[in-house]
């Protein structure tokens, strides 16, 4: 058998493995015995992938790590079919919570071995073409040894040539630009799914609430975005990504972008206190400072975490959803703001790959910039295997049923598959790398949204 097989292999074997523990964190064996049923035959077909995953490891002389963890997890995969068989017919009393952590400890064993599988596949000379590992290979302005180096000048971009005054039209649009609104949807959709968990706690719902909490979310996003205009406005004109921004081409003036801005907290917050509640305004308020200050100004110019800490500002509209909801913050909301805080790197690390030369002239020091493609490539499959293991004790506490495991295990397959397919764009020119960043990058959000639909659809109906 040929080594991408054996690749593909693990692949359906990580999926099929993540399948089962979703279902066993849900509610899926109170839903009939044919869901049982498709559970157990599931089972059965994994651990058959597994010893034919393992056996085609050997065939093939796979590096020893693959060999060894594929060994290693169809032995505790046995294991742990043998405690769940006898937990069953009564011949062990069956503790559901630890069968569940040692379902999650062979599904995280079985990832980390098709990250090594990956990685010894893109350094093998036979395989890598001529180029060898040239995803890692510094981008200009950027040192032997990772530091960014003096960038090089950029042509003016052509916003800023000279031109006729901007209609009112323009104005507008340069404004509804500086709120970054590509960014609401899943937000709005974020908060949405914390008032589905508040329900599902019991909490009532009314149509004033919802109204106001994403009024008050979007105008508090858009507050947040132009104050991260305004203060990157001198590196924005550095990356072609950004160069066009409204205040990078003084399409409008600081001091109006800082007005803007302050007009919209003053509403988000006007609104939030008077048709939601204290705890929700607070906790938007905390959100405006977190990306706007601790995120834009104090992490993303100086470390190369600004991406994992950074990512708690994303998280915090699903405590504001369920707060709005019921006045407190309870554990559904606060694991569903981890999962948003561990799909954060998973989700960013890939732009930050597409657009590495950019954010090395613009003196960023992004993970892929500091430490290298491989190096951003393995976090991105750690922080997601983090991310599908928090969103399975989501499902857990939050009793939900097989749309969501399905959900969260098919939406994870395809991102799982789009970081691997990473490792081959890698081999050719810098534009199929970055391309294949792009499309895991736009994988990540379809994971995301699909998840949150499906919250909001278990939610609703029970």
């Amino acid at each position: 058998m040929d080594p991408p097989r054996l690749t593909r292999l693990l692949i359906w074997s990580v999926v099929g493995t993540y399948l089962l523990v979703a279902l066993g964190a849900t509610a899926a064996a109170d839903v009939g015995a044919a869901v049982a049923a498709i559970h157990h035959a599931t089972a059965v077909a994994v651990g058959v992938l597994l010893g034919v995953t393992a056996l085609v490891a050997h065939r093939t002389a796979a590096s020893r790590g693959v060999r060894v963890g594929t060994i290693a997890v169809l032995l505790a995969y046995a294991g742990q079919a043998a405690v769940g068989l006898a937990g069953r017919t009564g011949v062990l009393p069956f503790e559901g919570g630890l069968h569940l952590l040692g379902g999650i400890g062979v599904f995280a064993v079985l990832l980390a071995t098709l990250v090594t599988r990956v990685e010894a596949t893109a350094r093998d000379p036979t395989t890598a073409g001529s180029r060898g590992n040239s995803g890692d290979r510094q981008p200009p302005g950027v040192s032997e040894g990772g530091a960014p180096t003096e960038p090089p000048e950029l042509d003016a971009p052509p916003a800023t040539a000279e031109r006729d005054a901007p209609s009112v039209g323009d104005r507008l649009r340069a404004y509804l630009e500086l709120t970054k609104p590509r960014l609401m949807w899943l937000l709005c959709l974020l908060a949405l799914a914390g008032m589905g968990l508040a329900v599902a706690a019991g909490a009532e719902l009314d149509g004033v609430t919802v109204v106001a909490t994403l009024a008050g979310g979007v105008l508090a996003t858009g507050a947040s975005g132009t104050f991260n205009h305004v203060y990157e406005r001198d590196r924005d004109r550095k990356m072609r990504r950004t160069a066009d921004r409204p205040i990078a081409t003084d399409r409008v003036g600081v001091r109006r972008a800082i007005a803007f801005a302050a007009a919209l907290v003053v509403a988000s917050m006007a609104i939030l206190f008077a048709f939601v509640n204290a705890l929700a305004a607070a906790l938007t308020a905390a959100a405006v400072v977190y990306y706007a200050y601790v995120y834009t100004v104090l992490l993303k110019p100086t470390t190369r975490w600004n991406t994992v800490i950074g990512g708690g500002s994303g998280a915090l509209p699903a405590l504001i959803g369920y707060a709005a909801v019921t006045g407190t913050v309870g554990l559904p909301a606060v694991l569903l703001a981890v999962v948003v805080c561990c799909w954060t790197p998973a989700h960013f690390y890939n732009l930050a790959i597409a657009h590495r030369e950019d954010y090395a002239r613009a003196d960023y020091p992004m993970l892929p910039v500091v430490a290298g493609i491989e190096t951003a490539r393995r976090r991105i499959l750690a922080w997601l295997g983090v991310t599908l293991i928090a969103a399975v004790l989501l499902g857990a506490v939050s009793d939900f049923g097989v749309l969501y495991a399905v959900t969260t295990t098919a939406l994870g397959a395809l991102f799982v598959r789009s970081v691997v397919r990473q490792y081959d764009a890698g081999r050719g020119d810098s534009d199929d790398a970055a391309a294949a960043a792009y499309r895991s990058f736009h994988a990540s959000n379809a994971y995301l949204g699909a998840v949150l639909a499906a919250i909001l659809a278990e939610t609703l109906a029970m």
